[in-house]
């Protein structure tokens, strides 16, 4: 028995050389996801094509932002019932987590909780 858990395979993890056309930070083929609502939650979907990202919302609000960080960079707008990123996101990388690493802030070494 392994100590992995199971995960169920997309839909475009079955075919070959997938990390390349269909990867993470931005993908050639649109990925393109939808959930059934129940008693609990409202219908949702998600689209995510190049550096493009639209995911519906559960309530009204408008505004934009802005992310420029080590594993971010992009511009986001808020819309009723919508949300628009357009940008990558999520490229943490080893050079960039040793950066992050590097250029935060210590912890202190000893704690009294006396």
């Amino acid at each position: 028995m392994s100590d992995v858990p199971y995960r169920e395979l997309y839909w475009w993890e079955h075919y070959p050389l997938h990390k390349w056309w269909c990867n993470d930070i931005c993908p050639i083929v649109p990925r393109f996801k939808y959930t059934n609502g129940n008693e609990y939650n409202t219908n949702n979907w998600y689209l995510h094509w190049l550096i493009f990202h639209i995911w519906t919302l559960d309530h009204v609000i408008i505004g934009a932002d802005v992310e420029v960080s080590l594993n971010n960079l992009y511009v986001g707008f808020l819309l009723p019932y919508i949300r628009i990123r357009v940008g990558i996101s999520h490229y943490y990388t080893k050079w960039t987590y040793k950066l992050d690493q590097l250029i935060s802030r210590k912890p202190a070494k000893t704690l009294d909780w006396s």
